[in-house]
């Protein structure tokens, strides 16, 4: 037995849960760490140092596992779950390892089988993105969301302002390619056919031939200009253009699928999962995700709070703390188009196999695109 006890961490103490603490475990403690998250992930239950030690892995004793791994819950990493003398991972234990430790592995011959057999440049969009979600939530035991290809470079074709109501009105802007972005603008007073027109008209030359962005600056640049002319409608529209930059879907962009297959893990209360189940089908809750993702290069893994829920009540953005994300972007050449594909499950997921699936899927989604 090796009697020499290993530095556990370089110095610096432990941060509070929710953070990663600011310390680089030794080789030791990271293996166990490691292995508490593998083990507890495969079969739910508290970890102890005895299956540790039968493992094999290591040439300690159990009084020396133990030790490492009081250190590790002195530093929030693992916890005693209740009365068990085994400990499991905290959010920030499975932090650490998310970001600091795991690493992919290459998806088995069956299931990239089944994933090529889902992906095929043939498939109308709509049926792409909903058969590879159902496919990566069957193989992954969690819910799958998908979203489609979305361009922020392509240019305005069109902008066409629709009066809804008195105080209310419709801005349709229509790219080259097709994709629709609708605003609705909210006014506090009456607005007539012929203010809107002149509002439309004046705007038109403005934001044609520019993309989004470019088009959303140059609106609020115009907008100022015209303060006066038809004051309460500029300053809606100068709001809703403010809001352009602001991920908005609408359902057919986005599939969820296999949801309640986290009603398997017990870990995740009932009711609580009731609430989560109703953020998947609000999808856009999800879309600060899926924007973050869509911005991002390769797979990010979110753990618990990590999770970006915008729009939702207090108590609905609080529930997406007990879960994972781990997401990707997929899109063409000159990444023009980029949509993200990703897998939301329990803390204890198994972050390996789930990282080599999803790179593996927005791989195949990538290449379906350009061909």
């Amino acid at each position: 037995m090796e009697k020499h006890k290993e530095p556990l961490v370089n110095q610096n103490p432990a941060q509070r849960s929710g953070q990663i603490p600011a310390v680089e475990l030794s080789a030791r403690a990271a293996q166990v760490l490691a292995d508490v998250v593998e083990t507890y992930g495969a079969s739910g239950e508290a970890v102890g140092s005895k299956a540790l030690v039968e493992s094999g892995r290591y040439q300690l004793s159990g009084a020396s596992i133990r030790n490492v791994m009081q250190d590790l819950e002195q530093m929030g990493l693992l916890m005693h779950p209740h009365t068990s003398a085994g400990r499991i991972p905290t959010e920030s234990g499975y932090r650490y390892y998310a970001q600091k430790m795991v690493e992919a592995s290459e998806p088995t011959a069956a299931v990239k089988k089944e994933l090529e057999a889902q992906v095929s440049a043939s498939k109308p969009m709509g049926v792409l993105v909903q058969d590879v979600s159902s496919a990566l939530s069957a193989l992954t035991n969690c819910a799958a969301m998908v979203s489609a290809p979305k361009s922020d470079n392509d240019p305005l074709a069109q902008m066409e302002f629709v009066r809804l109501s008195d105080n209310r009105v419709l801005v349709v802007m229509v790219t080259k390619a097709g994709e629709i972005e609708n605003r609705v603008i909210e006014v506090p007073e009456f607005i007539s056919a012929e203010d809107l027109h002149k509002a439309a008209m004046s705007l038109k030359p403005v934001v044609m031939g520019q993309t989004l962005e470019q088009a959303r600056t140059a609106m609020i640049a115009a907008l100022a200009e015209q303060r006066g002319q038809v004051n309460a409608m500029i300053d809606q529209m100068m709001l809703a253009a403010h809001q352009w930059g602001q991920p908005v879907t609408a359902d057919g962009a986005m599939v969820v699928a296999g949801s309640t297959n986290l009603f398997q893990y017990p870990e995740l209360v009932r009711d609580k999962l009731q609430g989560l189940v109703k953020v998947f089908e609000e999808k856009r809750l999800l879309m600060a995700l899926v924007e973050e993702v869509r911005q991002g290069n390769g797979v990010k893994i979110f753990v618990g709070r990590d999770v970006p829920v915008v729009g939702a009540s207090e108590a609905l953005s609080g529930l997406a703390s007990e879960v994972s994300v781990i997401a990707a972007p997929y899109g063409d050449a000159s990444r023009k188009l980029v949509g993200s594909v990703g897998v939301i499950g329990p803390l204890r997921m198994d972050y390996k196999r789930t990282l080599g699936i999803v790179d593996y899927t927005g791989k195949l989604l990538a290449k379906a695109i350009r061909e």
